[in-house]
C-alpha cells in the first residue's frame, strides 16, 4: 500500500523538482538556488540586453558607443544563426556575451534533455561564431528548471538575473516609461533591457534605443557608471 502511494506521488514529486529552481526568479531559494541579481560595487551598474542579436542591435551598439558604455548581451542561438556578423560586432566593440538559450522557450515547458541540448547548442554557436566561451547564463523569462540549473553548475556558468528591468517589451511602453520602470539605479544594480522584438511587441527595441540615454543620464546623475560582469564577478 505504501509503495503504491509513493508511486502515485512520484509524478508530482518529479514536477516539483523540475520547477523548484524557478523560485530563484521570485527572489526565493537563495541558499539552495543562488543567482546573481546584483553585483558588489560602490559606483557602477551593469546594463544587460536579452533576445538578440537583431537588426536593432546595431543602433543599440551605436548609442552605447556614443556614451562610452559597455553592456552584457544574453543572446539566443537561433538569432545568432540569423545575424552572426552582428554578434561579432558586439564582441568587437568590447561587450560581453551570455547564454539565453538556442530557442526562447521557458525551461519549465521543455523536457530536461531538450533543455540541456538547447543551452549547450547556444554555447557552441556563440563559440563557433565569435571564438568566445560564454561564462554567464540567463534563461528565457529568468526561469531555471532543474535541468538548466544542474547544467549551468556542471558547465561552470554563472546564473545572472536582474534587479531592475525596463519592461520595454510591453506594447504601451514609451522611452520615458521604460526609464521610469527602472527607477533610480543604485550601485550594484543589474538592469534588464531587450535588443530584439522577435519574442515581444513589434518595434519595441526602437523605444529602448531612445530610453538608453535617459537611463544612462540617471546613472550619471548618481555619480555612477556602467561596467561589465567580468569586472565584478
Amino acid at each position: 500500500m505504501h509503495s503504491y502511494k509513493w508511486f502515485i506521488a512520484l509524478p508530482a514529486g518529479i514536477i516539483i523538482a523540475h520547477a523548484l529552481p524557478a523560485v530563484s526568479r521570485l527572489g526565493m531559494g537563495g541558499l539552495l538556488f543562488p543567482v546573481i541579481r546584483r553585483v558588489d560595487s560602490s559606483d557602477s551598474v551593469v546594463l544587460t540586453f536579452d533576445d538578440g542579436p537583431d537588426v536593432y542591435t546595431v543602433k543599440i551598439l551605436d548609442v552605447l558607443s556614443r556614451y562610452d558604455t559597455k553592456a552584457v548581451f544574453f543572446v539566443v542561438g537561433e538569432q545568432v544563426e540569423r545575424h552572426p556578423n552582428l554578434l561579432r560586432e558586439v564582441v568587437a566593440a568590447g561587450h560581453e556575451i551570455g547564454i539565453h538559450g538556442y530557442r526562447h522557450v521557458s525551461h519549465l515547458l521543455r523536457a530536461p534533455l531538450t533543455t540541456i541540448e538547447d543551452v549547450r547548442r547556444c554555447k557552441v554557436i556563440i563559440e563557433d561564431t565569435t571564438g568566445v566561451s560564454p561564462r554567464y547564463i540567463r534563461p528565457p523569462y529568468g526561469v531555471f528548471s532543474l535541468a538548466s540549473w544542474v547544467e549551468s553548475v556542471r558547465q561552470g556558468w554563472m546564473r545572472v538575473l536582474w534587479s531592475r528591468w525596463g519592461k520595454d517589451w510591453m506594447p504601451e511602453a514609451t522611452p520615458l516609461q521604460i526609464a521610469q520602470n527602472i527607477g533610480t539605479p543604485e550601485a550594484g544594480d543589474i538592469i534588464l533591457l531587450h535588443d530584439s522584438d522577435r519574442y515581444s511587441y513589434p518595434g519595441a527595441p526602437l523605444r529602448t534605443i531612445e530610453a538608453i540615454p535617459i537611463i544612462l543620464q540617471h546613472i550619471a546623475d548618481k555619480g555612477m557608471h556602467t561596467t561589465l560582469l567580468c569586472d565584478l564577478v
